[in-house]
């Protein structure tokens, strides 16, 4: 997929900034694109230094490999902001979609399925964001009565949505159903979150799907963990540095909770939260307090139960599983 993205604002960032060495950070995928923007600032800095680290989304910035290498910027490819603080100073270089085509594609196959529906919620990721415009103009010509919310915080644009955050969806309460501009990663996020249909058309790989059945399948497997877990007694609280995802006050609850249960409790500090690490843990579960996407996607890849917060809660009887589940409870990743 070719994208558009505007090194004449960064080159302006770089000499506002005074930034000498710059630290550039990429997603698999946009890599390649960070090799040619480093070519065409080259001029604008004295060094480049590429991170070969994680670059999971806008909280997974590199300050502390920025810090070591003694970076006074980073370059953070293809994710819109996301934290409001910076502990280096940070340019977030978008990388949108520059052909309408993939999109108008498989927005044709969509509108069947929206048919019998008369109001529907739209969320977009970031990359087809250029294109919200020609999505409500598509959808409006059939008929249907579109919902595009304004951004709550951590978002950052109209529409636009992220694995981790569907606010402005959530709170649209007379819409029929949803449609999600992404991948089928993006759908199942709200999926797991609302009762209601949720469709995902992704223009790259040319597929529209109704995730009901995926998300009967998931919560059933998560259930199963659940049940798993109530027979642990060893226990390790997950917390993870990366500065979008730290939450230290809700590992340590989390903890103070089960122990009060009769378990044994300790919390993990990580970066990643790497599966191949946590099979070497001495603990027959895990409660995951940073992105809540591990506890969907790494689950199957690890035996041992890895439990969102209000799961683990669900396990000790302090919440019930029919009150959380398909509701913004359930991915909400702080504990009272």
């Amino acid at each position: 997929m070719s994208y558009r993205y505007d090194v004449e604002a960064l080159k302006k960032w770089i000499n506002s900034r005074k930034i000498r060495r710059l630290l550039i950070q990429a997603p698999p995928g946009l890599k390649q694109i960070a090799v040619k923007v480093a070519r065409e600032i080259s001029s604008e800095v004295d060094h480049v230094v590429f991170y070969g680290g994680s670059c999971w989304g806008g909280c997974d910035v590199a300050f502390r490999a920025a810090s070591v290498a003694g970076a006074d910027g980073i370059l953070h490819l293809g994710h819109a902001r996301f934290l409001e603080r910076e502990e280096v100073p940070t340019y977030y270089l978008e990388c949108r979609a520059s052909d309408p085509k993939p999109l108008e594609s498989v927005l044709e196959e969509a509108i069947p399925l929206l048919s019998r529906f008369r109001r529907v919620g739209i969320g977009v990721v970031v990359q087809w964001l250029e294109f919200l415009s020609l999505i409500e103009k598509k959808l409006e010509e059939t008929g249907l009565e579109v919902l595009i919310g304004d951004p709550i915080p951590p978002l950052r644009y109209r529409g636009q949505v992220l694995g981790c955050s569907y606010q402005p969806l959530l709170k649209a309460s007379n819409v029929d159903c949803f449609l999600i501009i992404g991948s089928k990663f993006h759908g199942l996020g709200l999926a797991l979150q609302t009762k209601k249909p949720v469709y995902t058309a992704d223009p790259e790989a040319q597929k529209i799907l109704d995730l009901e059945p995926e998300v009967g399948r998931i919560l059933k497997m998560r259930y199963a963990y659940i049940e798993r877990f109530k027979r642990s007694r060893q226990i390790g609280v997950i917390a993870s540095i990366k500065p979008g995802q730290f939450r230290m006050k809700t590992a340590l609850r989390i903890a103070e909770i089960l122990e009060k249960k009769g378990m044994e409790a300790d919390v993990i500090l990580v970066d990643d939260v790497v599966v191949e690490y946590l099979r070497d843990e001495p603990f027959e579960g895990f409660v995951n307090t940073a992105c809540p996407r591990l506890s969907i996607e790494d689950q199957n890849r690890l035996e041992k139960p890895l439990l969102l917060p209000i799961e683990a809660l669900i396990a000790v009887g302090e919440a019930e599983w029919e009150e959380v589940i398909r509701t913004p409870r359930y991915m909400s990743m702080e504990v009272s």
